[in-house]
């Protein structure tokens, strides 16, 4: 949220390891992805070799593969309801073009990281359904054909590890003649056969596409996650849903990227852990920005590009902070996509989403999104502690090798001064600095030699700074800290003008080091945004006046994550918040503690 300008203070310490919830290295697998998979016919070797070799993107998700595979299986002469299951037992997958064991070894583990969903349209189980010849016309065929060609299409080594059963069903609900609780049901049935067959598949589920869970005072939430996780949440491995800014199929414009993102995901985790003992991972299968052109072919707009440009790096760096929660995001970046395209299309119009656009002369071009890829090329290494002082300039520090990485971006609409400091003593072979700037008529990315390591920088509204600093040896390591979470046994607690909601942490660990109390409200307008109190086991923490991304001006309601510090010391087991609001109405979805707790010696 925009505020007074000031310089931002981002304090690094390169030589001590951020474990964040037990992970403590950038995996590509889990962030550069590509909503695509390795066996997409639309783009050519070349294409593929390009993502995959020269920017080291990697696969994300398929939604096709499934629903067309179904339609070439007959009927079980048996059964006119079930699929024939030897008809499934001799199809095959898509292989690489190439015999080399080094394509092959590494189609494989491309295959195996992919996201498998398939279309509620099609693929739901109801009377009348005429995809295949079998229906699907009940729960169990579509789960016989799904773990059938789980196990036969697929070695152990490709076997792709993530089923979303659906691809964004309740907003399809109506349409398909059915309701959520059918839907949710079928994720059971679906699930259950599965693990049966395929138990090294996680299952997972239902892919929100309208996350806007504060609607209704909580009433969406109520009605579609909840409601989602008390049918089906006890055979799901995995929550997914998508978050773009921008309007996605329903709802009040606005930025998810973030305090809204960060309050979805912690209300989330709650109920998870409230109903489940566990905040169960998530997958984030879709993100970034939708512009008003949605889905439909439009011409091309540089202006568009930076505007896309500047929401998928924002919820990228704060995804970022979560690598033990979410264990995939996939921003929605289509290579070619040539089922975009319709027989009236006009010359040089194409889908937004794409990476090649086809030009009028029937040439495909690459559009400005590959930015992204260029600008995160060589981003890798282990997660070192950083700080920044305001939520809107995100950091994240990773040393990899002789290299150490300092990434910033900037989520406000007002430009900052950031103060860079814990470099001292480094003496580095060569500085580097990577540019991403989206905030004109035009992104640019930019590339340079830096005469020394940067004290300053200047931040424009949306940009996303790379500082590369090559050094003769790997720092040494000299002590860890550990990041975890602490759930509340409550949320969705009623906000009553002056009076307290309180929340519990029986299990609340006690160490060195700093903790933060993560505050999720949702709230209607003209309400108090910022709680007038928190109190940590009775004593009062200072609130900040500042969170992550905009006021969230304009919408409905407001839904976001205020995060509080709090002195470690105060934090016991048995520790208990409390949020004191001057003005009722809305709720406190939740409340979650941050521990950040540090331990000597190298790992």
């Amino acid at each position: 949220m925009a505020r007074a300008s000031e310089d931002v203070q981002v304090h690094l310490r390169p030589d001590i390891i951020r474990d964040i919830g037990g992970v403590t290295r950038l995996d590509r697998d889990q962030f550069v992805t590509i909503h695509e998979g390795p066996d997409s016919s639309d783009m050519t070797p070349e294409d593929h070799r390009l993502l995959r070799e020269e920017l080291d993107v990697r696969y994300g998700r398929n939604g096709g593969v499934l629903s067309w595979q179904a339609k070439q299986v007959p009927a079980d002469p048996a059964d006119a309801d079930m699929p024939r299951v030897d008809a499934i037992q001799v199809m095959k997958a898509a292989k690489p073009k190439s015999g080399r064991s080094e394509v092959t070894s590494r189609w494989n583990a491309d295959v195996r990281q992919t996201v498998l969903c398939t279309h509620p349209e099609l693929m739901h189980g109801i009377p009348g359904n005429d995809h295949t010849s079998w229906g699907p016309r009940n729960f169990e065929g579509v789960a016989e054909f799904t773990a059938q060609f789980l196990r036969s299409c697929y070695t152990e080594a490709s076997r792709p590890r993530y089923l979303e059963v659906f691809n964004e069903p309740f907003v399809k609900a109506e349409k398909i003649g059915t309701t959520i609780d059918a839907l949710s049901e079928q994720h059971n049935v679906v699930a259950r056969r599965v693990r049966e067959l395929c138990p090294d598949v996680l299952i997972g589920g239902y892919s929100a596409a309208w996350v806007e869970l504060e609607v209704n005072n909580f009433g969406h939430f109520e009605s579609r996650q909840k409601r989602f996780m008390d049918i089906a949440g006890a055979e799901m491995d995995f929550w997914s849903y998508h978050i773009y800014d921008g309007v996605n199929v329903t709802g009040t414009e606005r930025n998810r990227t973030g305090s809204n993102a960060e309050a979805i995901m912690d209300l989330i985790d709650s109920y998870s852990h409230q109903r489940f003992g566990v905040a169960k991972p998530i997958l984030i299968t879709e993100f970034g920005k939708i512009p008003s052109e949605s889905m439909n072919p439009a011409p091309y707009s540089a202006r568009r590009s930076a505007e896309m440009l500047y929401g998928l790096m924002g919820q990228l760096v704060m995804f970022m902070d979560h690598p033990d929660r979410l264990a995939k995001v996939i921003p929605f970046i289509l290579g070619k996509a040539e089922w975009t395209y319709a027989s009236d299309t006009e010359p040089g119009a194409a889908n937004v989403f794409l990476l090649w656009r086809r030009a009028p002369n029937g040439d495909y071009v690459k559009t400005d999104l590959f930015l992204f890829y260029e600008f995160l090329r060589d981003l890798g290494g282990e997660w070192r502690a950083a700080h920044s002082s305001n939520p809107d300039v995100r950091v994240q520090l990773l040393a990899d090798g002789n290299r150490l990485l300092l990434l910033l971006t900037n989520l406000d609409e007002t430009q900052h001064r950031v103060v860079v400091s814990g470099l001292d003593g480094i003496e580095p072979k060569r500085v580097i600095g990577r540019f991403l700037h989206t905030d004109g008529g035009e992104p640019v990315l930019g590339e340079r030699v830096l005469p020394q390591l940067p004290s300053k920088l200047r931040l424009r509204p949306g940009a996303s700074a790379m500082v590369i600093v090559e050094l003769d040896e790997p720092i040494t390591p000299r002590g860890t800290v550990r990041e975890q979470r602490v759930y509340a046994s409550e949320c969705l607690q009623d906000i009553r003008a002056k009076r307290p909601a309180r929340f519990t942490f029986p299990d609340a660990p006690s160490g060195r080091g700093h903790a933060t109390v993560r505050v999720s409200t949702g709230r209607p307008p003209g309400l108090h945004k910022r709680p007038t109190l928190v109190l940590l086991n009775g004593e009062a923490l200072e609130v900040p006046d500042n969170w992550a991304g905009d006021s969230q001006a304009g919408r409905k309601n407001y839904f976001g994550t205020i995060e509080v510090p709090a002195p470690a010391e105060l934090v016991r087991p048995g520790s208990v918040v409390e949020v004191v609001y001057p003005d009722g109405g809305g709720k406190v979805a939740s409340v979650v503690l941050r521990l950040d707790y540090e331990e000597s010696g190298g790992p």
